[in-house]
Parts: C-alpha cells; structure tokens; sequence
C-alpha cells in the first residue's frame, strides 16, 4: 500500500467537526473567526507537508504502514487544540493557553490511545526536551515505540516550519504575524541585537524575549531551521527559496546592511550545506 492510499477521511472528517463547532461557538467575532480558519487551513498543509517528507526521507523508508498513517495523522491533529484554544480566548483573551496539551486532551477523549500519536502532538510546539522530560515518555519502555514518538516529533516539527514559511513567503502575512504594525518606529528599524546574533553564530533558536526588533523576528524565524529534523525539509526550503523574501525584508529594515547581509550569507551557506 502507497502513502497516498492510506484513507484518513474519517479523522479528517473529525478534525473538521471540531472546526465547524468552534466557528459556531466564535460567531460574530470577525477576528477568531479567520483566526479558526487559518488554522484548518493550515492544518491540511501540515498534512501536505508531511506526507513529502514521509515520502522522500530515506530513514523511513523501511516503516511499515502503521507508522505512516500514525504520520499523516500527527499531521492533520496537531492542530486540533487550537479551535479550543479560540473559544477559551472568547472566553478570556488575557490568558495564555497551551493548544499542543488540548489537541493531546481532544484526541484523548475521541478515544486515540498511541502515545506515540498522542505524545508526538502534545509536545509538538515545544523543544524536544520536553519531550523526553514528559512522564508519560519517560514510562515507555526504550524500544522501536519510543525511538518512533521520536521520529514523529521531528516529522510535525518540520511540517509545522515549512508550512508556515511557505505560508509567509506566498501570502506575505508576515508583517500582520510579526505584529509589525504595533512596533514603534525605532523597533522597526532598529539594528539586530547582540543576544540575536549571537544565537546565529551558535546555530540556536532565539530565546522569547531576546527579540526586540523587526529584525530580530525575522532572525527569529529563520533560526527554526537550526530545529529541523529531516533532509527532505531543507531541500524543500531550498528548492521553493522560502527564505528569500526574509531575506528581502531583513536587508530593508536593518539599519546595518553589513550587519544583514552577514546574516542572510550566514543562513544561505548553512542551508546548502544541509543538501550537499
């Protein structure tokens, strides 16, 4: 059986029945409403995404057919907390709630038992140390069960990352998603700051917090490809040049073009140097 044969129609149909519920439970509230349909939107790009790296990364190539519908389905369900998360912000916007731990809850109670399923969703907006420092990980035997929650983790990581940037590259939401419009002037052309170059030079994310200005967001993405698991993802962002436009926008808005230009030269290199 191929990867495309496998038929997820009925939890595509469950994953839809939780998006109509939460558009009904958000009526009348323009912006949760797009905010819900970006999400199933972008949850059947995840699922696109990874049935690509599913496909094409070699490692997997000797799974069996469990594991790849546990993928696809990683990839529809991520997500799924997120349509709790828009009616608990209707609820109350001043809170921050965790969408990785709900769609772990929802699955749960549509009665999904594999924690490698279960487990790889949970965690999926998260480092992988909370992962493996999750108790419900850390009580699986060692074995094939664990090592694939593993591989899962890292599949919805990429395809959660090369969604979003060819999101960004094709729709141009960048600057409604950076929240440029509410930076003051000084921040949107303010020069990339030490602690975020400095995460460059170590091939690391940039800490929530460390990024001040315009340039630093942009930075900010661009670093998430020091996170990514699988050959095929960066061949991809190679192939579509997802970062081009960052790319763009970096050498626009920083003040230092030497300063940008290092970066940009910094993260082209790095990304050719992942498909050689």
């Amino acid at each position: 059986m191929k990867l495309r044969d496998i038929d997820i129609s009925k939890e595509q149909k469950q994953l839809y029945n939780a998006f109509e519920d939460c558009l009904k439970k958000v009526s009348g509230d323009f912006f949760l409403e797009g905010f819900a349909k970006e999400k199933i939107k972008h949850s059947m790009q995840v699922v696109g995404a990874g049935n690509l790296i599913l496909k094409q990364e070699k490692s997997f190539q000797s799974k069996g057919q469990n594991f790849f519908r546990l993928g696809k389905l990683v990839c529809l369900f991520h997500d799924i907390g997120r349509f709790r998360e828009i009616y608990m912000l209707s609820q109350d916007a001043t809170k921050h709630y965790n969408h990785g731990y709900f769609s772990y809850e929802m699955l749960k109670d549509l009665g999904y038992t594999d924690l490698r399923l279960l487990l790889a969703v949970k965690r999926h907006g998260e480092l992988a140390d909370a992962l493996e420092n999750d108790s419900e990980f850390q009580q699986m035997s060692e074995g094939t069960k664990k090592e694939e929650t593993r591989e899962l983790y890292g599949l919805v990581k990429d395809a959660d990352k090369i969604a979003n940037l060819y999101l960004i590259k094709h729709e141009e939401r960048i600057f409604k998603d950076l929240f440029f419009e509410h930076l003051s002037d000084e921040d949107k052309y303010a020069p990339i700051s030490d602690k975020v170059m400095q995460a460059v030079k170590n091939n690391s994310l940039v800490v929530r917090g460390d990024d001040k200005s315009f340039s630093d967001r942009l930075i900010q993405i661009m670093c998430f490809v020091f996170e990514i698991y699988y050959q095929p993802s960066y061949e991809f962002i190679v192939k579509h040049k997802l970062f081009d436009n960052l790319f763009g926008y970096l050498l626009k808005y920083c003040p230092d073009k030497e300063q940008a230009q290092f970066v940009c030269n910094y993260m082209n290199d790095y990304l050719n140097s992942k498909i050689l």
